[in-house]
Protein backbone atom coordinates (compact mmCIF):
# COMPACT_ATOMS: atom_id res chain seq x y z
CA UNK A 1 0.00 0.00 0.00
CA UNK A 2 0.99 3.60 -0.56
CA UNK A 3 2.04 5.98 2.02
CA UNK A 4 0.33 9.33 3.11
CA UNK A 5 1.81 11.37 5.79
CA UNK A 6 -0.64 13.40 7.75
CA UNK A 7 1.09 16.73 9.87
CA UNK A 8 -0.46 18.17 13.26
CA UNK A 9 0.52 20.47 15.70
CA UNK A 10 -1.32 18.51 18.43
CA UNK A 11 -2.81 14.74 18.70
CA UNK A 12 -6.33 15.98 18.03
CA UNK A 13 -5.92 18.44 14.81
CA UNK A 14 -6.47 15.94 12.13
CA UNK A 15 -9.49 14.50 13.45
CA UNK A 16 -11.20 17.48 13.54
CA UNK A 17 -9.72 18.91 9.87
CA UNK A 18 -9.36 15.60 8.35
CA UNK A 19 -11.20 12.69 10.32
CA UNK A 20 -13.56 11.58 7.73
CA UNK A 21 -10.87 11.44 4.72
CA UNK A 22 -8.69 9.57 7.57
CA UNK A 23 -11.21 7.12 7.97
CA UNK A 24 -11.87 6.92 4.10
CA UNK A 25 -7.94 6.53 3.05
CA UNK A 26 -7.54 4.23 5.81
CA UNK A 27 -8.83 1.43 3.80
CA UNK A 28 -6.28 2.09 0.60
CA UNK A 29 -3.37 3.79 2.36
CA UNK A 30 -0.93 3.65 5.16
CA UNK A 31 -1.55 6.55 6.93
CA UNK A 32 1.31 7.90 8.99
CA UNK A 33 0.72 10.64 11.29
CA UNK A 34 3.37 13.06 12.65
CA UNK A 35 2.58 15.00 16.13
CA UNK A 36 5.13 17.98 16.56
CA UNK A 37 3.52 19.46 20.38
CA UNK A 38 3.79 17.07 22.95
CA UNK A 39 0.02 19.50 24.01
CA UNK A 40 1.31 19.66 27.46
CA UNK A 41 0.09 23.17 27.56
CA UNK A 42 -3.46 21.94 26.70
CA UNK A 43 -5.20 22.16 30.67
CA UNK A 44 -3.94 24.55 33.77
CA UNK A 45 -5.21 22.01 35.79
CA UNK A 46 -3.49 19.02 35.63
CA UNK A 47 0.22 18.45 35.58
CA UNK A 48 2.30 18.63 32.39
CA UNK A 49 3.88 15.07 32.47
CA UNK A 50 0.17 13.66 33.27
CA UNK A 51 -1.17 15.30 29.93
CA UNK A 52 1.50 14.57 28.05
CA UNK A 53 1.31 10.46 28.62
CA UNK A 54 -2.48 11.19 28.34
CA UNK A 55 -2.31 12.78 25.38
CA UNK A 56 0.13 9.62 23.89
CA UNK A 57 -2.60 7.28 25.33
CA UNK A 58 -5.17 8.51 23.46
CA UNK A 59 -3.49 8.98 20.57
CA UNK A 60 -2.58 5.32 20.18
CA UNK A 61 -5.75 4.07 20.68
CA UNK A 62 -7.91 6.09 18.13
CA UNK A 63 -5.82 5.83 15.66
CA UNK A 64 -5.72 2.12 15.77
CA UNK A 65 -9.16 2.59 15.69
CA UNK A 66 -9.10 4.90 12.65
CA UNK A 67 -6.98 2.77 10.66
CA UNK A 68 -3.60 4.86 11.13
CA UNK A 69 -0.93 2.83 10.70
CA UNK A 70 1.77 4.58 12.71
CA UNK A 71 2.14 8.12 15.38
CA UNK A 72 5.79 10.22 15.13
CA UNK A 73 6.47 12.17 17.81
CA UNK A 74 8.35 15.11 17.79
CA UNK A 75 7.64 16.02 21.80
CA UNK A 76 8.13 19.65 20.58
CA UNK A 77 7.02 22.55 23.54
CA UNK A 78 3.17 23.40 23.19
CA UNK A 79 2.90 26.69 21.95
CA UNK A 80 6.68 27.34 20.94
CA UNK A 81 6.53 25.92 17.96
CA UNK A 82 6.59 28.51 15.78
CA UNK A 83 10.42 29.21 17.38
CA UNK A 84 11.44 26.11 15.40
CA UNK A 85 9.97 27.51 11.74
CA UNK A 86 13.50 27.64 10.78
CA UNK A 87 15.23 25.18 12.77
CA UNK A 88 17.66 23.28 10.84
CA UNK A 89 17.76 20.11 12.93
CA UNK A 90 13.88 19.76 12.90
CA UNK A 91 13.56 20.38 8.96
CA UNK A 92 16.12 17.88 8.22
CA UNK A 93 13.87 15.66 10.64
CA UNK A 94 10.86 16.24 9.08
CA UNK A 95 12.78 15.64 5.54
CA UNK A 96 14.27 12.26 6.79
CA UNK A 97 10.78 11.07 7.14
CA UNK A 98 9.36 12.44 3.78
CA UNK A 99 12.12 10.27 2.63
CA UNK A 100 12.04 7.24 4.58
CA UNK A 101 7.97 7.22 3.93
CA UNK A 102 8.04 8.30 0.29
CA UNK A 103 3.95 9.52 0.50
CA UNK A 104 2.04 10.33 -2.40
CA UNK A 105 0.06 13.13 -0.53
CA UNK A 106 0.89 14.71 2.59
CA UNK A 107 -1.92 16.83 4.50
CA UNK A 108 -0.97 19.79 6.88
CA UNK A 109 -1.96 22.55 9.00
CA UNK A 110 -2.88 25.91 6.86
CA UNK A 111 -1.18 29.20 7.01
CA UNK A 112 -4.11 31.31 7.90
CA UNK A 113 -5.25 28.69 10.98
CA UNK A 114 -5.46 31.69 13.57
CA UNK A 115 -3.46 29.45 15.78
CA UNK A 116 0.08 30.14 16.29
CA UNK A 117 1.19 26.29 16.49
CA UNK A 118 -0.95 25.05 13.21
CA UNK A 119 0.59 27.87 11.00
CA UNK A 120 3.94 26.83 12.79
CA UNK A 121 3.29 23.35 11.49
CA UNK A 122 2.26 24.62 7.99
CA UNK A 123 5.78 26.03 7.78
CA UNK A 124 7.92 23.32 9.42
CA UNK A 125 6.22 21.14 6.50
CA UNK A 126 6.20 23.81 4.00
CA UNK A 127 10.05 24.43 4.28
CA UNK A 128 11.00 20.19 4.54
CA UNK A 129 8.74 19.98 1.09
CA UNK A 130 10.60 22.87 -0.79
CA UNK A 131 14.23 21.66 0.69
CA UNK A 132 13.49 18.29 0.13
CA UNK A 133 12.10 19.38 -3.40
CA UNK A 134 9.14 16.95 -3.29
CA UNK A 135 7.07 17.43 -6.31
CA UNK A 136 3.55 15.40 -5.02
CA UNK A 137 0.49 16.62 -3.91
CA UNK A 138 0.16 18.78 -1.05
CA UNK A 139 -3.13 19.35 1.06
CA UNK A 140 -4.02 21.99 3.84
CA UNK A 141 -6.84 21.20 5.87
CA UNK A 142 -8.64 23.33 8.20
CA UNK A 143 -9.34 22.87 12.22
CA UNK A 144 -9.80 26.84 13.22
CA UNK A 145 -9.67 28.43 10.04
CA UNK A 146 -12.47 31.52 9.38
CA UNK A 147 -11.51 32.51 6.40
CA UNK A 148 -10.69 31.19 2.95
CA UNK A 149 -7.20 29.89 1.43
CA UNK A 150 -6.45 31.42 -1.65
CA UNK A 151 -5.55 27.85 -3.15
CA UNK A 152 -7.44 25.68 -5.43
CA UNK A 153 -10.32 23.54 -3.55
CA UNK A 154 -11.13 19.98 -3.72
CA UNK A 155 -14.27 18.29 -1.43
CA UNK A 156 -13.70 14.78 -0.10
CA UNK A 157 -17.01 12.95 0.25
CA UNK A 158 -16.83 11.67 3.95
CA UNK A 159 -21.07 11.08 4.43
CA UNK A 160 -20.18 6.92 5.44
CA UNK A 161 -17.47 8.18 7.94
CA UNK A 162 -18.57 11.26 9.79
CA UNK A 163 -20.55 9.14 12.46
CA UNK A 164 -17.40 7.46 13.17
CA UNK A 165 -15.35 11.20 13.00
CA UNK A 166 -17.29 12.58 15.73
CA UNK A 167 -17.09 9.67 18.02
CA UNK A 168 -12.81 9.37 17.75
CA UNK A 169 -13.43 13.37 18.31
CA UNK A 170 -15.04 12.53 21.61
CA UNK A 171 -12.37 9.66 22.36
CA UNK A 172 -9.92 12.65 22.59
CA UNK A 173 -11.05 12.95 27.02
CA UNK A 174 -8.16 14.91 27.82
CA UNK A 175 -8.95 17.62 25.35
CA UNK A 176 -12.57 17.96 26.31
CA UNK A 177 -13.11 21.49 26.37
CA UNK A 178 -11.75 22.40 22.94
CA UNK A 179 -13.21 18.70 21.65
CA UNK A 180 -16.69 20.06 22.63
CA UNK A 181 -16.13 23.71 21.62
CA UNK A 182 -14.73 22.44 18.05
CA UNK A 183 -17.84 20.12 17.95
CA UNK A 184 -20.59 22.27 16.50
CA UNK A 185 -18.76 24.48 13.97
CA UNK A 186 -17.25 20.54 12.82
CA UNK A 187 -20.93 19.57 11.96
CA UNK A 188 -21.48 22.96 10.81
CA UNK A 189 -18.42 23.03 8.11
CA UNK A 190 -19.06 18.91 6.93
CA UNK A 191 -22.68 20.28 6.10
CA UNK A 192 -21.63 23.62 4.12
CA UNK A 193 -18.29 21.75 2.78
CA UNK A 194 -21.53 18.55 1.53
CA UNK A 195 -23.65 21.10 -0.19
CA UNK A 196 -21.10 22.11 -2.43
CA UNK A 197 -20.24 18.19 -4.15
CA UNK A 198 -24.40 17.36 -3.47
CA UNK A 199 -23.33 15.04 -0.73
CA UNK A 200 -24.32 15.06 3.31
CA UNK A 201 -20.84 15.79 4.76
CA UNK A 202 -17.85 16.79 3.17
CA UNK A 203 -14.51 17.89 4.43
CA UNK A 204 -12.70 20.98 2.42
CA UNK A 205 -8.74 20.84 1.64
CA UNK A 206 -6.88 23.51 0.21
CA UNK A 207 -3.92 22.31 -2.83
CA UNK A 208 -0.80 23.75 -1.42
CA UNK A 209 1.11 21.94 -4.38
Amino acid sequence: MKNILVFVAHSDDEFIGLGGTILKYSEKYNIIKIIYSSGEKSSPYLREGYIIKQRIKETEKISKKAGIKENIYFHMIDRKLNEFVNDEGIINQTMDIIKKYKPVKIFTLTSIDPHPDHKATNKITMNAVKKLKYKREIYGYEVWNHVKLNEPVIYEDISKYMKKKIRLMMGFTSQWFWVYALLIPTYFRAIKNGRKINKKYAERFFKLQ
